[in-house]
C-alpha cells in the first residue's frame, strides 16, 4: 500500500498536460499553449460584467418589474377563460447567463389539461399521446383527446380529435392582448392563488415544480408579495409587441419610464401540457450503462416527467421537451465547476464569434446557438466516461482548455455534416435547415468556429513565464491533482486484495460458493446498486405506451398478488440486466469479427439466458422464499449478484464473455460511488418538506398560528424555519397558505416594534459594514483562482457582490419550497455523486486533505486549517456533551423524596402491551411494501406484462408473460 502511494504522489509531483491534436480544425496545441489558454479562460471569467453599477441595478430592476407584469398577464387570461389558468409560472432560461440579460423565457403550463392535477378532487384529463406517428416528425407527439376533454376543448381541436398547437396559441396571444388593456387584476390580493400565479413565491423552475406537485395542496406554503398594499405594474407604463410566431409567443417590453426607457425586454412564453411520464420515442437514460459514473443521476433525472410545448410549424404536433432533466442535469455542477465553467467558455465564444459576424463579408446567417453547445457538452459527459478517478481528474481545472477546445471540433465536424442530434431524441437534429440555408452557410459557419480556434492558436503562444497569475494557477492545479491523487490512493487502498479479487470471476470453482458472489461487495456498494435498479424500474414504470390514456394510467390499482412468490420479480430484475450487458457489448465492441457475428451473438446469448432461466425456476432456495424475506433490499440485491455471477460460469464463452467486463466495471464503480451515499441519500431526504407540511396543515386547521408554529419549529432547528425567521427579521413577511381550490389564506409575519429597530440598528450594521469589510480583507488576501476547488471551499458561503437584488428576486428565491427543493440539487465541484472534503471528513481522514493542501499559498492553507480544526473542535464537543450525560444518575435510580413506590402501569392481559413490527404487520396482512426494490420491481413487471399485444421478439417480455415454451419449468 505504501508504494502504491508514493508513485502516486511522484505521479502528481510530474503530472504534465499532453498535447492535444485536433482534427477538423488541423491544429494542435502544446502543453504550455494550453496553460496558457487556461489563464486566458480564467481571466475572461472572473471580468465584472462590462456594465458600470447604476446599470446592472436598472437591468436587475428591468428584469424584476416585467416579471411580474407577466404575471399580471397571466392572471388577466385566467379570469378571462378559466381554461387557460395556471397556478405557476415556470422559467427556463438557466442555461443561459441570467445576469443582466435581455431575454426571458418562460414556460405556461395548461393546468386543466396537465397530469398530475393541481389538487386531488380535480377531475382528470382524458387524452392518448401518440409518439412515432406517421405525420409526427421525430421528438414530437400528438395529443388526441376523448370523453369530456375532448367536449370541453373540441373547438381547438381537427376532426380526428388531435388537440391542435396552432390554435391553442392564437386563443392564448387573444386573450393575453385583452389581458393588457383591463385595469384588473392591480393587485396580488385580487388574484385567487388557488388557479393563478400572482405572487413571487409560485415563480420556480421545472424541477421544483415537479417536486412541488407531488405534495398535497393543503402542505404548501409560499411567500407573497412585499409593501404594505402590493400593486402590479400598471400597463399604461409599457409599450408592448405580442408577437404569434411557431416557436413560441414572444413579447417585446419597452418601458415608458425615464429611469428604464433605455432598456427593453424580450420575453418567450412557451405554452405546455405538462405530463408525469416519460416519453418512450428516447433511449434514454436505457442507453447508460449500470456501471457508468452517473448512471443513478440520470435515472433519477427521467423520473421528472415531460412537456408537451406548443413549437414547430406542425399544427397538431406537440415538440417533447424534458425541462426538468435537462434543469437537474445542469445543476448536478457547481457554478464554480469545471463542467460549467467549459460552457460559460462555449458562451462567451459564442458571443465572440456572433460580435465579428457583423463585419465579416459575405454575411453568415447564425446557425450555431446555446442549445447545440449544451447538447454537445451533455454528449461528451455521457459518452467519454471511463472510470470515475479518470472521470475527476479529466475534468479539473488544468483540463479546461483541453476540454473547450477538443468540444469546438467536434463543433466543427456537426457544422459541416449538417446534423447535430438532440441529446435525449437521436433522430432529431437540431441543424435541421429552416428553408433558406445551403451547404456553403453551414460551411462558412464550421469555418467561423475554426478562425476562432486559430485565433486562440496565435494568442496561446504569447506567454510569460514569471506573471504571477499564471504560477498562481498552476499551483491550484497542481495542488488539486495531487488531491484527487491522495483521494485515488485513499479509496483504492479498501479495495479487495487481487488474490480475492479474482475469485469473484471463478464462481463455481470457489468453496462456498452459495457466498462468494456478493461478499467481495460492502454494504454501500449493495446499497447503492439497489438504488440504481430501484431508479432504473421507476423508469420503466413511467414510460408512455402507446393507447393509453392519461386518465386510467393515473388510477392506481392495489396489487392483489401481493402474497405470490418473488420469483418472477428476481428473473425481471435479472432479464433486464443481462439483456442490457448485451447492448452495451454488441455497441460499444469495436472489433470487426463481433461486428460481423451481431446476429449470431445475439441468438446464442438469449438461447444461453433462456437455459439460465430455466435453471432459476427449479432453484429450491427460491421456490421457498416470500416477499418478506426479500423486503430488505441488500438481501434482494445479493441475489441478483449471485446469479449474475453464477451465469458467468454457466457458460463462459457467451454469458461470461459478455458478464465479466459488464460486472467488473458495476464493481469498481459503486466502490468509488459508495463512499458518497450518505451525501446521496441527504440530498433524498424529504424530513423538511415533511416538517413544512405539517406546520402548514396545522395552520390551515387553525390549531396554531403562524408566528407560534415558527417559533416552534426554530426551536426544533428546522432550516426552513430559521430561513423564514430570518426574512421576517429583514422586513414583513406575507405568507399564502392553499388549502384548496377557492380557499387561500393569507398572513402577515413581523417582529415587535422594539425588536425589529434592536435588529436593524445592531444587525444592519454588522450585515453591511463589518462583513462586507472582512469580506473585502479575505478577497484581498486569496490568492487562488476564482473557479478551484479549494476557493469553493472557502468562499462559495460569501455573496458574489451583486448589488441591489429586487425585493421580488429575494421572495422568489427564498419561498420556502424552493429553498428546501433546491437543496436536492448536488452542484457539486467535480464529477461524480459527492464532495471529496466531506467525504474525507465522514472516513476521519482530513489529515490526507490537509496534506494535499500543504502546497498552497500560506494565506489559504492557513484558512483550511482552520475550518479542520473547527471540525475536531464541534467533535469534541459532541463527545464532551455525551460522556457529561453519561454521568448523570439514570431516572431509575432517582426516588422521590416521600420515599414513595414509583407506581407502573402492567397491562392485565399477556398481549396488552406487545406491539407487532411493521414487518409481521405486512406478513399477518400480506402487503408488498411498495418503496421497497422487490415493491418497485413487481409494479414495473405487472405494468408491462399487461402490454401482451405489444409482444417483440425478444427474450425479455417472452419469458416475463410465459409466451415461449423453453422459458418455462
Amino acid at each position: 500500500m505504501f508504494s502504491n502511494k508514493a508513485r502516486s504522489q511522484k505521479n502528481v509531483k510530474f503530472k504534465k498536460l499532453e498535447e492535444v491534436t485536433l482534427p477538423n480544425a488541423k491544429l494542435k496545441f502544446c502543453a504550455d499553449q494550453l496553460q496558457n489558454l487556461n489563464l486566458m479562460f480564467q481571466k475572461r471569467l472572473e471580468q465584472d460584467v462590462p456594465v458600470d453599477a447604476p446599470t446592472e441595478k436598472s437591468l436587475n430592476l428591468a428584469r424584476s418589474v416585467t416579471e411580474r407584469f407577466i404575471q399580471r398577464l397571466f392572471c388577466g387570461v385566467g379570469q378571462i377563460d378559466s381554461r387557460f389558468t395556471s397556478k405557476f409560472l415556470i422559467e427556463n432560461h438557466f442555461s443561459s447567463n441570467q445576469h443582466n440579460s435581455t431575454h426571458l423565457e418562460y414556460i405556461v403550463r395548461l393546468d386543466a389539461l396537465s397530469h398530475p392535477t393541481l389538487y386531488n378532487s380535480d377531475d382528470l384529463p382524458s387524452y392518448e399521446i401518440l409518439e412515432n406517428n406517421q405525420d409526427c416528425p421525430a421528438g414530437y407527439a400528438k395529443i388526441r383527446l376523448t370523453s369530456s376533454t375532448l367536449q370541453a376543448w373540441k373547438e381547438f381541436t381537427n376532426s380526428n380529435g388531435y388537440l391542435r398547437r396552432d390554435r391553442i396559441q392564437a386563443k392564448m396571444v387573444e386573450l393575453l392582448a385583452q389581458a393588457a388593456v383591463q385595469e384588473k387584476p392591480n393587485s396580488p390580493l385580487q388574484v385567487d392563488e388557488s388557479v393563478m400565479c400572482g405572487i413571487p413565491g409560485k415563480i420556480v423552475d421545472p424541477f421544483t415544480l415537479y417536486h412541488i406537485l407531488k405534495i398535497p395542496a393543503n402542505e404548501q406554503v409560499f411567500y407573497g408579495p412585499s409593501g404594505n398594499v402590493p400593486r402590479f405594474p400598471d400597463t399604461r407604463d409599457f409599450r408592448l409587441a405580442i408577437v404569434d410566431e411557431p416557436h413560441g409567443i414572444k413579447i417585446k417590453v419597452e418601458f415608458l419610464s425615464p429611469a428604464l426607457s433605455s432598456i427593453s425586454i424580450k420575453v418567450m412564453i412557451l405554452i405546455a401540457i405538462d405530463v408525469d411520464m416519460w416519453p418512450s420515442s428516447t433511449d434514454f437514460p436505457a442507453r447508460v450503462p449500470l456501471g457508468h459514473l452517473d448512471c443513478l443521476l440520470y435515472h433519477q433525472a427521467a423520473q421528472s416527467g415531460m412537456y408537451l410545448v406548443g413549437y414547430g410549424v406542425h399544427s397538431a404536433a406537440w415538440q417533447i421537451r424534458l425541462a426538468a432533466a435537462e434543469y437537474y442535469l445542469f445543476n448536478h455542477y457547481g457554478a464554480k465547476s469545471t463542467v460549467r465553467t467549459v460552457l460559460d467558455i462555449l458562451y462567451e465564444i459564442l458571443i465572440d464569434i456572433n460580435t465579428r459576424r457583423k463585419y465579416q463579408k459575405p454575411i453568415s446567417y447564425k446557425i450555431l446557438n446555446k442549445y447545440m453547445l449544451f447538447t454537445i457538452l451533455l454528449e461528451d459527459l455521457e459518452e467519454n466516461s471511463t472510470t470515475p478517478f479518470i472521470d475527476m481528474l479529466y475534468w479539473s481545472p488544468m483540463y479546461l482548455s483541453t476540454i473547450v477546445l477538443r468540444l469546438l471540433d467536434k463543433t466543427i465536424l456537426r457544422l459541416q455534416s449538417e446534423f447535430q442530434s438532440n441529446y435525449f431524441f437521436k433522430n432529431v437534429n437540431l441543424l435541421v435547415n429552416p428553408g433558406h440555408l445551403c451547404d456553403d452557410d453551414f460551411n462558412i459557419e464550421a469555418g467561423n468556429v475554426k478562425n476562432y480556434m486559430v485565433r486562440l492558436f496565435d494568442e496561446s503562444l504569447v506567454a510569460d513565464k514569471d506573471n504571477e497569475d499564471l504560477i498562481s494557477l498552476l499551483v491550484s492545479q497542481e495542488t488539486e491533482v495531487k488531491l484527487l491523487y491522495r483521494w485515488k490512493s485513499l479509496v483504492d487502498g479498501l479495495l479487495p486484495p487481487p488474490g480475492t479479487r479474482s475469485k469473484r470471476l471463478l464462481f463455481a470453482g470457489s468453496r462456498n460458493r452459495r457466498e462468494i458472489a456478493h461478499t467481495q461487495y460492502t454494504a454501500r456498494q449493495l446499497e447503492y446498486i439497489g438504488m440504481v435498479l430501484q431508479s432504473m424500474l421507476k423508469v420503466q414504470q413511467r414510460v408512455i405506451k402507446p393507447y393509453q390514456n392519461i386518465s386510467t394510467e393515473s388510477v392506481k390499482h392495489e396489487d392483489k398478488n401481493d402474497e405470490t412468490s418473488p420469483l418472477e420479480d428476481i428473473i425481471f430484475i435479472l432479464v433486464t440486466i443481462l439483456e442490457q450487458a448485451r447492448d452495451q457489448y454488441l455497441i460499444n465492441d469495436t472489433n470487426p469479427t463481433i461486428s460481423k457475428n451481431q446476429q449470431k451473438i445475439r441468438t446464442s446469448y438469449d438461447a444461453c439466458v433462456s437455459k439460465l432461466i430455466e435453471i432459476i425456476r427449479c432453484d429450491k432456495e427460491l421456490l421457498l422464499m416470500n416477499n418478506i424475506d426479500l423486503e430488505d433490499d441488500l438481501t434482494l440485491v445479493k441475489i441478483i449478484l449471485k446469479w449474475l455471477y453464477k451465469a458467468m460460469d454457466h457458460n463462459k464463452k457467451y454469458l461470461g464473455l459478455i458478464l465479466r467486463p459488464f460486472l467488473s466495471t458495476i464493481f469498481l464503480t459503486s466502490h468509488h460511488i459508495s463512499y458518497h451515499l450518505e451525501l446521496i441519500k441527504e440530498r433524498l431526504r424529504n424530513d423538511e418538506i415533511e416538517s413544512l407540511g405539517l406546520f402548514s396543515k396545522l395552520v390551515n386547521t387553525g390549531s396554531i398560528t403562524p408566528a407560534h408554529g415558527l417559533v416552534d419549529s426554530v426551536n426544533k432547528n428546522w432550516i426552513w424555519a430559521k430561513d423564514m425567521l430570518g426574512m421576517v427579521e429583514r422586513n414583513t413577511l406575507r405568507l399564502f397558505f392553499i388549502e384548496e381550490r377557492g380557499k387561500v389564506y393569507r398572513h402577515i409575519l413581523s417582529l415587535p416594534s422594539d425588536s425589529s429597530r434592536n435588529a436593524d440598528e445592531v444587525g444592519a450594521s454588522r450585515t453591511w459594514t463589518d462583513k462586507e469589510k472582512k469580506r473585502r480583507a479575505v478577497r484581498r488576501r486569496t490568492t487562488l483562482p476564482a473557479r478551484n476547488y479549494f476557493s469553493s471551499l472557502l468562499y462559495d458561503h460569501l455573496k458574489d457582490g451583486r448589488s441591489e437584488i429586487p425585493q421580488h428576486d429575494v421572495l422568489k428565491m427564498n419561498s420556502p419550497l424552493t429553498a428546501i427543493i433546491n437543496k436536492k440539487l448536488r452542484r457539486g465541484q467535480h464529477r461524480g455523486s459527492g464532495d471529496i472534503f466531506r467525504c474525507m471528513e465522514s472516513m476521519q481522514k482530513l489529515n490526507v486533505f490537509k496534506e494535499a493542501a500543504s502546497a498552497l499559498p500560506k494565506e489559504d492553507q492557513n484558512e483550511i486549517l482552520d475550518i479542520i480544526q473547527n471540525i475536531h473542535m464541534n467533535k469534541v464537543k459532541k463527545s464532551l456533551n455525551k460522556r457529561w450525560s453519561s454521568t448523570l444518575p439514570h431516572s431509575s435510580k432517582i426516588v422521590p423524596q416521600d420515599h414513595r413506590p414509583i407506581q407502573r402501569y402492567t397491562p392485565k392481559e399477556e398481549s396488552a402491551g406487545l406491539q407487532l413490527s411493521p414487518k409481521e404487520k405486512r406478513r399477518t396482512r400480506g402487503i408488498l411494501r411498495g418503496d421497497s426494490l422487490l415493491g418497485t420491481t413487481r409494479a414495473a413487471r405487472l405494468r408491462e406484462d399487461n402490454a401482451i399485444f405489444l409482444l417483440q421478439e425478444n427474450f425479455r417480455l417472452k419469458c416475463l408473460v410465459h409466451k415461449a415454451d423453453f422459458f418455462r419449468i
